[in-house]
Order: structure tokens, then C-alpha cells, then sequence
């Protein structure tokens, strides 16, 4: 029942979240489109950016926890760097689900690296899709 601490990370909500062990480091994504990297070691969020247009709505880091992929509610996937969080892949609209007048459905729904490189995603498009991610020393090199 005690709360050890709380971070006003995200204005409208937060709607996923991953924890990487090695670094101490929580990744929290939010509803705005928003993504906190909190440092869990001094209780401190160290970085608080903009990272999609529409709500983050899933988030998973990779084993070597070298980058980390969101997904948010509009189809897109980024693969962003853990120490410097800056984009290192986009996907656009790989979980895209359109009509004629406008997007439906609520884009990519999970996500999963495995320690093959391999990026597991699925959507409200109805697919699951496996992509083999770049190689760690040229993806980090972006």
C-alpha cells in the first residue's frame, strides 16, 4: 500500500510501459503521443520527448536493451536508441488500417524483439508482421 515515488510523466495518461534492468531505466509511453525515460536508480525522469503524433500504444525493448520499438495508435513503429533516445528506424503505417474517409482501428497493438534481431509486431489491421531489424552496429550507427 506505500508508494515508493510517482512521476508526472504524461498530461493525458500513460498507456504502456518497459522496464530495462541493465540501465535502470523505465520507458513510459503516453496517450499524447509521448515517451518518458525515467531513471529508476535516482528518481528522476532524465528524458521527456515527442515521439508520435498519435497515442503510444505499445512499447518493447530489445534483450541487449540497445533501443527500444514504440507503436502507436496511427500504425507507425520507431525504433529509438536507450541512452540517446533519438529515432534510429521508422516504419510508417505498418499497422495502418484505412477507409476511404479516414484511419480506423487503433494501429499497432503489441510489440516484441527477440535476441535474433527480429521485430514481432501486430495491429488492429488484422496482420502480425516479423521484420528482421537491421544489425546492432549499423542500426546504433544511424
Amino acid at each position: 500500500k506505500s508508494m515508493v515515488v510517482a512521476f508526472p510523466c504524461h498530461e493525458q495518461g500513460a498507456s504502456s510501459l518497459v522496464y530495462a534492468p541493465q540501465h535502470q531505466l523505465l520507458v513510459s509511453t503516453g496517450k499524447k503521443g509521448d515517451i518518458c525515460l525515467i531513471d529508476v536508480r535516482s528518481k528522476t525522469i532524465r528524458h521527456r520527448f515527442q515521439a508520435h503524433e498519435s497515442a503510444v500504444k505499445c512499447v518493447a525493448i530489445d534483450p541487449h536493451e540497445e533501443y527500444f520499438a514504440t507503436g502507436s495508435a496511427d500504425g507507425d513503429i520507431k525504433i529509438w536508441g536507450v541512452t540517446v533516445p533519438t529515432v534510429l528506424l521508422t516504419l510508417p503505417a505498418e499497422h495502418a488500417r484505412s477507409s476511404f474517409f479516414k484511419n480506423i482501428g487503433q494501429g499497432v497493438t503489441q510489440l516484441h524483439i527477440d535476441s535474433c534481431a527480429r521485430l514481432f509486431s501486430c495491429g488492429a489491421d488484422g496482420s502480425m508482421k516479423v521484420r528482421l531489424l537491421p544489425d546492432r552496429e549499423s542500426l546504433l550507427s544511424h
